[in-house]
């Protein structure tokens, strides 16, 4: 989740700001100034509600999130917990390991709930992504599949077009181009 991110949605807090409906309250009570869900998920502490068939109905709280990953990073890796670290702070910190968290058998759930947040986000106030289409064949399939999206630092091989799904690095896909031109301009 991104700084940036944080900032889109917090300017979705008041109703009509991003088309969403106004949340009311009953015949006698005024109605509630401010989206509720986006409220929850820029707030710290703030934690689903979840029915009696276990639904959430709220989304999730990106700081409470962002902490949780952070926290576990840093039990792990005898790091100091930065108790007083914003949004953007804890997403640079978890970015900083992402490579480290790779190799850890909770990566899938780290992965699920980031996502989670992006999916969550983007329903509640809508914006573009961009989607880099990238000219390098991938280093596992060699298919020209490769995409980039919203100038995130990792490159995907597009399943969706019949590619691998291989995810890599921004630098070892730059460091691959390049070995790519280097043997193009050998022969």
């Amino acid at each position: 989740m991104t700084p940036a991110l944080h900032r889109w949605l917090s300017e979705h807090v008041m109703p009509g700001t991003s088309g969403g409906d106004k949340v009311s309250g009953g015949r006698t009570e005024a109605p509630v100034p401010a989206r509720l869900d986006v409220l929850c998920m820029i707030n710290d502490g703030s934690v689903p509600y979840r029915g009696d068939d276990d639904d959430q109905v709220g989304p999730p709280s990106i700081p409470s999130t962002l902490k949780s990953w952070t926290w576990l990073i840093c039990e792990h890796r005898g790091l100091v917990y930065p108790i007083t670290a914003g949004v953007a702070e804890l997403a640079a910190l978890l970015a900083r390991h992402v490579e480290w968290a790779a190799g850890r058998e909770w990566i899938v759930d780290f992965m699920e709930e980031i996502g989670a947040l992006r999916r969550a986000a983007h329903g509640l106030a809508p914006w573009t992504v961009h989607v880099q289409e990238l000219i390098g064949p991938c280093p596992s399939c060699d298919l020209r599949a490769l995409i980039r999206t919203a100038g995130e630092e990792w490159i995907e091989c597009d399943a969706a077009v019949g590619g691998c799904g291989s995810l890599w690095s921004l630098a070892y896909y730059n460091d691959h181009v390049s070995e790519i031109l280097k043997r193009k301009a050998i022969s």
